[in-house]
């Protein structure tokens, strides 16, 4: 790397920009040559082939003239930069990754891979500043806006990339929200379930939840809001009703839901008793959503413990293990 190149970020989720020393020099890339600078830089540090390319690229060419398209667009590239950001040799092009050279992509990434594996297993107020910072990330879906003509299967890369981005993304807002909930920030879930519902609104557990925010601050007229804007969602989208599971919480919240949560309850024992565990977790699912009682969501908690490790998942089996003893720690004041 030269002296010249103090820093460059490669901010390919959303509108794609490229910031060398702070300044965007986008507009000297062309959207062929920008799509392919993000294709090989989502594969850093791997190298890839120069004929592989050469073949996404530019497929409708002879292989003499895309191996030629090649060689002038990376020297194209190469004169936008004032680094040596883009190797390649005689057989394959790659990125070369240091510490002054930041790909969102791969961050955004490597963070839901490394947070993922653990959010299952506890809940720490740490995890919301994490996930908060990770889902900032995503500004949006991959190289938004940029077309790329005659390259299909850019193309179909392109597509499912962002498809697989669009749901880690999703899963980084419920993995925040269900983070901001149990860490007490209620004001915070609210506001982050609005946003998975904006960018999602088919997923019935984002209303649910948001239902039962509603329902342990003692807010019911808005929790019913939030059945209803479910209900005409799905109804016009899909032409379905809620799930049974959706209008058991309404239910629950048109009824006293701490004088139901107990029989509630029962209720899921007897069904996980009877082998029905999908629906004993649900009904545990929804009880904890609309109860501040911290010995009422202690037991539902180890109902679905009990259920997570018979069928296998040991490690959301703990964490909810943990969850039941910090609810008991609340009531303890511990």
């Amino acid at each position: 790397m030269t002296d010249n190149l103090n820093e460059i970020k490669f901010l390919w989720l959303g509108p794609p920009r490229i910031l060398q020393n702070n300044q965007d020099i986008i507009t000297r890339v062309t959207d062929k040559n920008l799509s392919l600078i993000a294709y090989l830089s989502a594969a850093a540090p791997d190298r890839l082939p120069r004929t592989s390319l050469a073949a996404i690229f530019w497929p409708e060419k002879s292989n003499e003239a895309s191996s030629y398209r090649l060689r002038h667009a990376l020297w194209e590239i190469r004169r936008a930069f004032s680094g040596g950001v883009l190797r390649s040799d005689g057989k394959s092009c790659w990125i070369e990754l240091d510490n002054n050279v930041k790909v969102d992509l791969l961050e955004f990434k490597k963070g839901c891979r490394d947070i993922f594996q653990v959010i299952n297993s506890r809940t720490i107020p740490e995890d919301c500043q994490k996930l908060n910072e990770l889902v900032a990330l995503y500004r949006g879906e991959l190289l938004d806006g940029v077309i790329v003509r005659e390259a299909p299967l850019f193309e179909e890369w392109l597509l499912a990339e962002r498809e697989r981005l669009q749901i880690l993304y999703l899963d980084g807002l419920w993995h925040l929200a269900c983070s901001q909930i149990s860490s007490d920030q209620p004001g915070e879930a609210i506001q982050t379930l609005h946003r998975l519902i904006e960018a999602d609104p088919l997923r019935e557990r984002s209303y649910r939840a948001l239902m039962g925010v509603h329902l342990r601050r003692g807010d019911k007229a808005s929790a019913l809001k939030v059945y209803d804007r479910c209900a005409a969602t799905l109804a016009a989208e899909l032409n379905v009703s809620p799930s049974p599971a959706t209008q058991r919480l309404r239910r629950m919240a048109m009824q006293d839901s701490a004088a139901i949560s107990p029989v509630e309850l029962e209720r899921a024992g007897q069904l996980l008793k009877e082998g029905q565990r999908q629906e004993a977790w649900d009904i545990c699912a929804a009880v904890e959503s609309v109860t501040a009682d911290p010995v009422i969501i202690s037991q539902s908690a180890l109902l679905r413990a009990e259920i997570a490790l018979s069928e296998g998942r040991q490690s959301e089996s703990l964490g909810l293990v943990r969850a039941a003893r910090q609810a008991l720690g609340k009531l303890f004041g511990n």
